[in-house]
């Protein structure tokens, strides 16, 4: 039987202190992670989470206070950044602002002192993959935003690294042009085959582009999964909230069987999941507002208040009070005339699948 293949990158129970004694502040704190080769991994969190700081490790420009990271199979300790087989793609896109298109592209290849002929195929093939052929001449000061992206994009490629790390590159960039360029990433990574490691805050971008996603808060690995992993079952309260919206219950088991469990919230309102809790454990439900569902009048469901309707185009958030003590929502896709169906000071019956409640950690 063949080897397994290592993983591109993998990050064993790293941590990183800057300062010392009471003063020092923990970044990362004993982060473990395991890239696979042609995935396109997404760090994602809020500022000051650690995942620049991870990526920072991972390039180089810093090193660990404990653990280790190994870049395809090899440990990189000590390594500086040109060392590695690893380029970086800033927010800033950081172009030479003197040089045209073409001299961003080569500058890395002729820092390597590669031939004149393979500096200019391989700068011919780097502007064909990121769209920007006929190009060459022009200077940065002479294009969009999304086009100086992709002069950075092809000059981190010229040097065909094993990994390109990429720290937040698309935040520079108005709405449209950001899901423009989150295709053309996705489209590069593919014909590449790269390990793409892309550092974000912004969860529709990690939700759209990734392979697989790692939630950070407080220097720690929450929850890695795909996208759907994420969204759909999340394992701990902050990815919950994070990552969309969602409807947070402070609950106690009271039952549960092979189907699952049967959880009180307040007043006495029963909500049933197909996870497993003990009896007389105090859990946390987590429920998406889509997957919720909405009737006036139902045999069966949670009795609640309608307190206020707001429309947002494709679908109409409806919040309301939940047996009078929780406040709740749904969101309700706007279909034959579904935006009118709900008002201010309607009762209704609320219900959602036994599926669609997750019990997440604290």
């Amino acid at each position: 039987m063949a080897d397994k293949a290592p993983a591109a990158v993998e990050v064993v129970a790293v941590s990183k202190r800057f300062g010392s004694g009471a003063d020092a502040v923990v970044a990362l704190d004993e982060v473990s992670l395991a890239l696979r080769p042609n995935e396109f991994f997404t760090l994602l969190g809020p500022s000051g989470c650690g995942k620049t700081t991870l990526l920072r490790l991972i390039a180089g420009f810093e090193q660990p206070s404990a653990g280790q990271i190994l870049i395809d199979g090899e440990p990189v300790a000590g390594l500086p950044p040109y060392r590695r087989p690893v380029n970086t793609v800033f927010q800033s896109y950081a172009l030479f602002p003197h040089m045209t298109v073409a001299q961003n592209v080569a500058f890395g290849l002729e820092m390597r002192r590669r031939p004149a002929a393979e500096i200019a195929a391989t700068v011919a093939e780097m502007l064909a993959l990121v769209r920007l052929g006929g190009l060459e001449a022009r200077r940065p000061a002479q294009l969009s935003g999304g086009q100086q992206q992709r002069v950075a994009l092809a000059r981190a490629l010229a040097n065909h690294p094993k990994v390109l790390l990429l720290d937040e590159p698309l935040s520079a960039l108005d709405l449209k042009l950001r899901k423009e360029m989150q295709a053309e990433l996705k489209r590069i990574q593919h014909a590449t085959g790269l390990t793409f490691v892309f550092v974000t805050h912004d969860q529709g971008e990690a939700l759209t582009m990734s392979d697989r996603i790692a939630v950070m808060s407080g220097g720690r690995v929450l929850q890695v999964g795909t996208p759907e992993d994420i969204y759909e079952r999340p394992t701990h309260r902050f990815v919950a909230d994070f990552i969309g919206d969602t409807n947070l219950l402070e609950a106690e088991c009271i039952a549960h069987d092979a189907s699952g469990s049967r959880c009180r919230v307040a007043d006495g309102i029963e909500i049933a999941t197909a996870q497993s809790a003990a009896v007389g454990t105090r859990v946390t439900l987590a429920i998406r507002p889509e997957r919720v569902e909405l009737a006036r009048a139902a045999p069966t469901g949670w009795p609640a208040r309608v307190e206020s309707v707001t429309y947002f185009g494709t679908d109409t958030t409806v919040q309301m009070m939940l047996g009078g003590a929780v406040t709740f929502q749904a969101r309700v896709q706007n279909r034959n005339g579904a935006v009118h169906a709900f008002a201010p000071g309607d009762t209704v019956r609320v219900s959602a699948p036994p599926d669609a409640v997750r019990i997440v950690a604290d």
